[in-house]
């Protein structure tokens, strides 16, 4: 029987399918590739780096170096947001006011975005000048950069690396971004956002979409106090969400400004006007696995704490990759939103041949200790 994050966003995506197939995300056809060693960005377009995490080959003493973007052009359309509105008072009962308009405004263009394919890309990195493979689809865009470690020592001491994308003479706009450099050991914290670190209501179709598209982001009470302790011990932390890349901006400023540590994100990859907008309600366990995994293979040195919430998939999503990797995942912590009790057959089935001191369900994060993983 479908969960009621499977239904709530179903039902989510066929309302976006009912906006966004009226004409937005054509993509970039027309336009060619500017020419010279800069990236391809018109006017009217707009570029996104993605926060990332670097690893280094040790046997080569090269440190791999991702980028990740979006070129994308904002989309503003009266019609599409009175349908949208229209269809939230109609449906649930939710009103698009003064108060949460901005919020409603910036969410739902970012989300009917035209993403732009084709486009090159041309970044800064550490005095060298890379081209990346032009942007798909989806508009985003991605490649591996190898760098030696010597060129990066300083960068090594601040623990991350700014960089930058070369642009054309004339464009006033500057499109930046950071990789954290990972050390190969040490601690990470893999962690879920919606309901972990943010409040979503991910299990009330209301109350997702009202914490969503219309009220201001709310940090889960206590988590980034919890999480300052693993910063304190030189943890390097990693989001991964089902959340859609096009909501990467507001997700990444809300998670500064309530006091979480500097991350890197893995989102879903959805483009609204092809079979991938039903990636945007597949569970937890169909999507989270293939990226905590990636993240895993690139330091198998370091040690892993999961941290996520008992209303979604995340119990048995980290449990599984527990017992895979049993020597890199040392703790999992589940923040409780559903009232549950480490007793239910749930959590005795999910955690089955676990000891018990590798997994808490908790309601209260000020009452644990942020263990060490040493």
């Amino acid at each position: 029987m479908p969960s009621l994050q499977y239904e709530a966003m179903r039902r989510l995506a066929l309302i976006c399918t009912l906006i966004l197939f009226t004409g937005c995300d054509a993509g970039s056809t027309t336009s060619q590739p500017a020419p010279g060693p800069f990236s391809d960005i018109a006017r009217d377009e707009t570029l996104v780096f993605f926060r990332t995490a670097g690893w280094l080959d040790e046997e080569r003493q090269e440190w791999q170096l991702p980028v990740h973007g979006w070129v994308f052009e904002p989309e503003d359309s009266t019609a599409r947001r009175k349908l949208f509105e229209t269809i939230l008072e109609q449906k649930f009962d939710l009103l698009v006011n003064d108060d949460n308009e901005a919020n409603f405004e910036r969410r739902l263009n970012l989300l009917i975005a035209d993403n732009e394919r084709g486009k090159k890309i041309v970044v800064e990195v550490a005095g060298q000048v890379h081209e990346v493979p032009a942007s798909a689809e989806n508009g985003h865009f991605s490649a591996i950069l190898s760098v030696p470690a010597s060129e990066l020592v300083d960068f090594m001491e601040k623990g991350r690396l700014p960089y930058s994308a070369v642009t054309k003479s004339g464009e006033t706009r500057e499109f930046s971004g950071e990789i954290q450099l990972v050390a190969p050991e040490g601690l990470s914290i893999v962690s879920d956002i919606d309901d972990t670190a943010k409040i979503s209501n991910v299990t009330d179709h209301k109350r997702l979409l009202e914490y969503t598209f219309l009220r201001d982001f709310a940090p889960a009470p206590g988590m980034a106090d919890l999480y300052a302790q693993w910063s304190a011990q030189d943890a390097s932390f990693h989001f991964v969400s089902s959340s859609p890349w096009q909501l990467y901006s507001p997700l990444e400023e809300f998670l500064d400004a309530s006091g979480f540590p500097w991350a890197t994100f893995s989102l879903k990859a959805v483009r609204f006007r092809d079979e991938t907008l039903f990636d945007l309600f597949k569970e937890g366990t169909e999507t989270k696995p293939a990226a905590i995994k990636a993240i895993l293979s690139n330091y198998p040195g370091r040690k892993f704490i999961l941290v996520g919430d008992s209303g979604e998939q995340d119990p048995e999503v980290y449990a599984d990759l527990l017992r895979e990797f049993p020597q890199q995942i040392v703790e999992i912590y589940i923040r409780n939103v559903t009232g549950a009790s480490a007793d239910d057959e749930r959590f005795s089935t999910v955690f089955s041949g676990i000891a018990a001191e590798r997994w808490h369900l908790f309601d209260d994060p000020a009452r644990l200790h942020a263990h060490n993983a040493d």
